[in-house]
C-alpha cells in the first residue's frame, strides 16, 4: 500500500466463472495506477493453502519422495507437500502430510517462510517447513501418491537441483531455501 493509504491496483468487481473445494476462477475488475481499468483480468485462487516439508534424518541426509505427476506426465524426486485442511494449522498440516506421504516424523521443526507461487495471477500460498531427526514410524499411507522414498547426501540434492533434475516448484524452493540457509549452502 502507498502512503496515502490508498492500492495502486484497485479492485472494482470479482465474478466466479469456475469453483470446486481445490481451485477457482474469477474474473476481476481492476484499476491500474493511471486510471485504466483491465475488466476481465483472470485470476486463479486457492480455498487452501498449502506446506512443504524438507526432511532431514539425523544423519544430515535429506528424505524425498518418488512421485509421479500425470498433468505433466513427468516423475521425480520431491520434497512431501500438501493442502492445509480447513481449521488445519500449518505445523499441524506438516505432520500429516509427512506421515501419510512417508510413513515419517521429526523430532523438531523449523518454520523457513511462506511464498506466493504465482502472484500475478493467483492468490496461492507455499509454507515450508524443516522437519530434523526425521524417524520411520509407520507404512506410507498414501501409496497413490508416493512411489518410494530414498534419502539423499545434501551434495546430491544440490547437483540434481543444478542439473535441473529436481522439477517440482516446491520442492525446487524448499531445497533451495533450506540449503542456501540453516542447512549451509557450500555452492
Amino acid at each position: 500500500m502507498s502512503a496515502t493509504g490508498i492500492k495502486p491496483w484497485q479492485v472494482l468487481a470479482r465474478r466466479t466463472v469456475y469453483a470446486s473445494e481445490w481451485i477457482n476462477m474469477e474474473q476481476w475488475d481492476v484499476r491500474l495506477p493511471d486510471g485504466s481499468r483491465i475488466p476481465d483480468h483472470h485470476v486463479v485462487t486457492y480455498p487452501c493453502e498449502a506446506v512443504g516439508i524438507v526432511l532431514v534424518g539425523t544423519d544430515g541426509r535429506l528424505l524425498l519422495v518418488d512421485h509421479y505427476r500425470f498433468q505433466t506426465d513427468s516423475r521425480g524426486w520431491e520434497i512431501p507437500a500438501g493442502q492445509i485442511e480447513s481449521g488445519e494449522q500449518v505445523l499441524e498440516a506438516a505432520r500429516r502430510e509427512l506421515l501419510e506421504e512417508t510413513g515419517h516424523t521429526a523430532k523438531r521443526w523449523q518454520r523457513l517462510g511462506h511464498y506466493y507461487i504465482s502472484n500475478g495471477s493467483s492468490n496461492q500460498v507455499f509454507h515450508v517447513y524443516i522437519g530434523w531427526d526425521v524417524y520411520r514410524v509407520g507404512a506410507v499411507h498414501d501409496t497413490n501418491e508416493t512411489l518410494g522414498l530414498d534419502w539423499f547426501e545434501s551434495d546430491d540434492v544440490r547437483a540434481r537441483l543444478q542439473r535441473n533434475e529436481i522439477r517440482d516448484g516446491f520442492s525446487i524452493t524448499g531445497l533451495h531455501w533450506a540449503l542456501a540457509g540453516v542447512l549451509g549452502d557450500k555452492s
